[in-house]
């Protein structure tokens, strides 16, 4: 196997570095760099530089070349605060992540995706979110773990690093496999509601593509309100709750 062009893209936009930027730590010009990604002759030597300075295996780039998750089949939370380096690093784990879930499912029963498409209720989150419970046989009660239940459902969840923390979380649909990757670096509460509201992009957007404009954002939020606290549910701990005397 020759060297991958593409593993040597997503390396580096892992680790959020310019062309230039990985020629200077890898002792190499940038042309030498743009050339490697642009598919050209690797020798050993400057491979072996590469991957030192990347922090990767040397292994690593002498693999087949994983698909890349495009940044238009992805739903992003705050695009507007998050720099294309950042977006580009997202991107680049949520490929390794799709391979390292290539990797377990070949040799691991995992279980299959269970979502339905409530791309008709996009108008009503609310109804989509109460659907999606019965679907699941939930009724009103409290969730008790929300990841240990989307892994159950089939939902792939996996975590950004740190070098991604203006990335809240995305999600993405991956053939018939759902994906969420979520910021390690939020609160347990915060983390419980992105995974919510990225489960809302799952199933009310799987046939829209990327939906990153404001009112998909409002209604993948209004989703996982309802879905995590449902209104029923809701009304029977305030009418519990004693009238001041």
């Amino acid at each position: 196997m020759s060297f991958s062009a593409h593993r040597l893209t997503i390396a580096r936009q892992r680790r959020k570095l310019t062309g230039k930027e990985l020629g200077e730590i890898a002792g190499l010009t940038p042309v030498t760099v743009s050339k490697a990604e642009n598919g050209h002759q690797v020798e050993p030597g400057t491979a072996e530089r590469l991957a030192n300075a990347l922090g990767f295996p040397l292994e690593f780039f002498y693999l087949e070349a994983p698909a890349m998750v495009e940044a238009d089949t992805v739903s992003f939370r705050s695009l507007k605060k998050m720099s294309a380096a950042e977006r580009d690093a997202s991107l680049a784990a949520g490929s390794l992540g799709v391979e390292l879930y290539e990797w377990i499912e070949s040799r691991f029963d995992l279980p299959k995706a269970d979502l339905i498409d409530l791309n008709k209720e996009r108008s009503r989150p609310e109804s989509a979110a109460r659907l999606l419970r019965q679907h699941w046989g939930l009724g009103d009660r409290p969730i008790g773990n929300m990841l240990k239940l989307l892994e159950s459902k089939g939902v792939r969840v996996l975590s950004l690093s740190e070098n991604t923390r203006n990335v809240d979380a995305y999600s993405f649909w991956r053939g018939d496999h759902p994906y969420i990757f979520l910021n390690q670096e939020k609160s347990a509460e915060r983390s419980i509601f992105d995974s919510a509201h990225e489960l809302g992009h799952l199933v009310l957007h799987h046939h829209a593509g990327a939906r990153n404009d404001k009112g998909a954002e409002f209604q993948a939020d209004q989703f996982a309100s309802a879905f995590l606290m449902p209104e029923h549910d809701v009304k029977n701990d305030l009418s519990s709750i004693a009238s001041p005397q």
